[in-house]
């Protein structure tokens, strides 16, 4: 039963002659593009003498854009092409709404494709045996049904197909059955990534799968994730024909990324290129710009004919949707109503709303509603009743509502999405009979496969929101702000329990819709600066909201929030950039303030500001900041370790007193800092043994990460065997968390384990590779490990020109930093012909004399850990 026919058996009962229905206007020009660009798609693949999946210099031609305004019918639109294209068999639709208030990670769009695809194949070889290896060494140990139900709208889509259990088939099928991986568990995360290269050897099929062997060596992260569209098109294109036999649909696609932030689109991007046997259909409000700009990854008219703002010809292309015309309007009322076959609305009634409508499908909708209503009210409509405009209608809309369904109305325009929870939570006064009326109002939308389900046109909620202001019981702005703190309540407490049990979307959604509410009071509830802080350390912050925030508050908030995510991306002096910015708004809630000054100054440490960063730390604790005082003291504690005060470092680190376990490892792995750098490295051992055990204790993945580099780089100097045996696991996880500052650390330590090894040109090669990565991440601090070990290498092969090299770069980069310039010292320290002491500033534990004998009985010791 469709919307408006559900709403009519309410209204007017199921024995009414009336039927209304919903129905799909006319879109005569818009189905035809879609037609054409199926068979145009087709004729391309089958007449293609080379693959375009293989071939990736061909321009793409698998893209059909409709844009237009809000309320326009494109959303309807693209739920008429699906259910056009799905009318044959053996094809597959694929569909992501932006409207929902959690975008999708890239971990969850991409298992959406490959779900959606599981409909016409239960088996995708190339994909699954890549996914496997990949969850392996990104997830290790996480079951991939965890993560699946952590996404409702993934879940639904996976439960459709059993998505585990065909990966799991498809691993049994090309490497044969594995230990952990049966029928009942379906742990895909425990699959042995290593022997994937070996069945891609064996296979018939897979080895001539170009680029799967270079996915499965890729480092594990969403960087790589994002390219695997590429074998789910290969795998397709295996399937027999005709193809195309899958489309995939992009609706409000302008909610995907803004134009200052386009991280996201940037992937979809990257699908939609890797995909050129499938036929991605995208609706918005805005032209896809993709043939004129740089900043995405295939820019250009050249790889997008179809999408340049003057290409009107063969299909796909875009294509603006218009108004409905007066005649296509009149077919809509006509058909929404009938009796006996006859139109229901009398045809001066009709005229009347055409003419006031416009064209828009949503003023249509709205006046089908009050048609409706006020036959169930027992009254006949008149022409008078309609023609008028779009924000006297919302008025009108408002007014035909008892107060209690009003209030509703009222609050369900404050809302992205909500469900009836949501509702109550925020009019505890409204009884449940209220509710019920209110859930099968023909205004709302509904979508079960959201995190909640009902959500109001964003052109309708504008209208209301317009329309709310002079009617007898229109809300002051007392009363708008009242509500919207008890629906911010209500969010907190699903924030807080999604966030417990794992529930991304739900905690995302909850977080982004509260950060929004802002808009409408001026109380700024200190739980959002908690769940961005949590969002931040999980790495589950995907999407940052782009609507303007007029409370100062709010406004800081998100801007601190980008910066965080500049730096984590290794932008840093966007990084630096917006958390100024946002400090800049000067908001008034400590809380807050304090939390943007944690993140300013970490991204002017990363960046290498030592001393500025240090500031801001000790204003933190200054302030006593609850919550980041600890954090800055170490950070703080952290600065003069670089500056070489080692003993004031452990004194500080001993008055931190009582730390939450994530930051007591920080503080472990410092202690082992101080000890490797004075060359004690059996303490220094010690402490980063603890460190590794508490992360593993407390299942902290990137505090793992960290401290298996921190143990490599101490063993590296006289146990290379043992250090080279724990580099895989390093590698794996600092990889699939993107770590990239601890990577560069792992190539430096690499290359001192192989000089220990004699094995020089390989050290080398690792330098240099260090110094890459160094370079395109934008850590200056990588460069320290990288020359320290070059100036250990020229030393150990008594190569003394390339060590006065590394020694004075090494000088330089330390004092340029203001940092690490003990490392200075340590490699003139190594050269016998000078001893000397550049730094007469470093504190070291018990002497500079101590410490230099330890540091240079590593060079005469080298040969003998061979």
């Amino acid at each position: 039963m469709s919307k408006l026919n559900l709403r009519a058996a309410f209204a007017l009962g199921l024995d009414s002659p009336i039927s209304a229905q919903q129905i799909f206007t006319n879109r005569a020009s818009e189905i035809g593009a879609f037609d054409r660009s199926i068979e145009a798609l087709a004729s391309r693949l089958q007449q293609a003498e080379i693959s375009p999946v293989t071939d990736r210099r061909v321009p793409r031609r698998n893209v059909l854009v409709y844009y237009g305004v809000g309320g326009i019918g494109k959303t309807t639109l693209s739920a008429e092409l699906e259910r056009r294209f799905m009318s044959q068999d053996e094809r597959a639709a694929v569909r992501v709404d932006f409207a929902e208030s959690a975008v999708p990670e890239v971990e969850s769009y991409v298992l959406r494709l490959r779900a959606g695809l599981g409909h016409l194949a239960r088996r995708w070889p190339a994909f699954d045996l890549a996914l496997s290896a990949y969850w392996e060494r990104a997830h290790p140990g996480r079951p991939l049904e965890e993560f699946i139900n952590g996404d409702s709208m993934l879940s639904r889509t996976s439960q459709a197909i059993g998505l585990p259990e065909q990966i799991t088939g498809t691993i049994a099928d090309v490497i044969g059955a594995l230990p952990g991986v049966g029928e009942v568990t379906h742990r895909v995360g425990s699959l042995l990534y290593n022997r994937a290269a070996e069945a891609i050897v064996k296979h018939r099929t897979l080895k001539r799968c170009e680029l799967l062997g270079e996915l499965l060596q890729a480092d594990p992260d969403v960087e790589t994730l994002s390219y695997f569209p590429y074998l789910l098109a290969w795998d397709l294109e295996r399937l027999a024909g005709p193809h195309p036999r899958a489309v995939v649909f992009l609706d409000t696609y302008e909610n995907a990324g803004g134009r200052h932030h386009r991280d996201f689109e940037r992937f979809l991007q990257r699908s939609v290129f890797l995909m050129p046997n499938t036929l991605f259909v995208i609706t918005g409000r805005n032209r896809i710009d993709w043939a004129h700009v740089d900043e995405l990854d295939f820019p250009g008219p050249e790889r997008w004919p179809g999408l340049h703002a003057d290409h009107h010809g063969e299909e796909p292309r875009q294509h603006l949707v218009g108004y409905l015309s007066a005649d296509d309007a009149d077919d809509y009322l006509r058909n929404a109503m009938v009796k006996d076959g006859t139109p229901v609305m009398d045809a001066v009634i009709r005229e009347r709303i055409v003419a006031a409508g416009g064209g828009l499908p949503l003023y249509l909708d709205l006046a089908v509603t009050r048609y409706l209503d006020l036959l169930a009210r027992g009254k006949a409509p008149t022409a008078e009743d309609f023609g008028q405009p779009l924000r006297t209608v919302a008025a009108r809309v408002l007014r035909d509502l008892g107060r209690n369904e009003r209030e509703l109305l009222r609050t369900a325009a404050l809302l992205d999405t909500f469900d009836m929870d949501m509702l109550s939570a925020a009019c505890p006064a409204i009884p449940d009979a209220a509710l019920r009326n209110f859930k099968d109002r023909s205004f709302l939308e509904v979508n079960p496969e959201w995190t909640w389900p009902y959500s109001l046109h964003q052109v309708l909620r504008e209208a209301l929101c317009e329309a709310d202001v002079d009617l007898a019981d229109s809300w002051s702005e007392r009363e708008r702000a009242e509500v919207a703190d008890r629906l911010t309540d209500h969010l907190a407490q699903i924030c807080t329990a999604a966030a417990a049990h794992g529930d991304r979307s739900a905690e995302v959604a909850a977080f982004r819709q509260a950060l929004l509410l802002c808009t409408y009071t001026d109380r700024f509830p200190y739980w959002l600066v908690d769940a961005a802080q949590r969002l931040l350390v999980s790495g589950r912050w995907s999407h940052l909201p782009e609507a303007p925030q007029t409370q100062v508050a709010a406004s800081a908030l998100l801007l601190g929030l980008r910066g965080a995510r500049e730096r984590r991306s290794g932008r840093l002096e966007e990084a630096i950039a917006a958390t100024e910015q946002a400090l800049g708004r000067q908001p008034q809630q400590n809380r807050l303030r304090h939390f943007l000054l944690l993140h300013h100054a970490h991204a002017l440490r990363v960046a290498g500001r030592y001393a500025h960063a240090a500031e801001h730390y000790q204003m933190l604790i200054a302030a006593g900041a609850d919550g980041f005082a600890p954090e800055a003291g170490y950070w703080l504690a952290d600065y003069r370790f670089l500056a070489g005060d080692f003993g004031t470092v452990l004194a500080s680190l001993d008055a931190l007193g009582e730390q939450p376990d994530e930051l007591k490892g920080e503080v472990l792995r410092l202690r082992g800092h101080v000890y490797r750098v004075n060359a004690l490295f059996a303490d220094a051992e010690a402490s980063y043994r603890q460190a590794l055990a508490l992360a593993r204790d407390t299942a902290n993945l990137g505090a793992e990460g960290k401290a298996l580099t921190d143990l490599i780089q101490t063993l590296a100097w006289q146990r290379p065997r043992e250090s080279l045996r724990l580099l895989p696991d390093a590698q794996r996880i600092n990889a699939s968390i993107s770590n990239q500052i601890e990577l560069v650390k792992l190539h430096a330590a690499t290359a001192v384990a192989l000089v220990n090894q004699a094995r020089y040109d390989e050290a080398e090669q690792e330098i240099a590779r260090g110094l890459t990565l160094t370079t395109d991440c934008g850590y200056p601090g990588g460069e320290v490990w990288c020359w320290s070990a070059r100036a250990y290498s020229s030393v150990v092969r008594a190569d003394w020109n390339e060590h006065a090299t590394a020694a004075a770069r090494l000088t330089q980069i330390t004092t340029a930093l203001g940092g690490n310039r003990f490392w200075g010292q340590i490699a003139a320290w190594w050269n016998p012909s000078d001893n000397g002491t550049l730094f007469d500033d470093i504190d070291w534990i018990d002497g500079p004399e101590a410490a230099r004998r330890r540091w240079t009985a590593i060079i005469s010791a080298e040969g003998g850990r061979r």
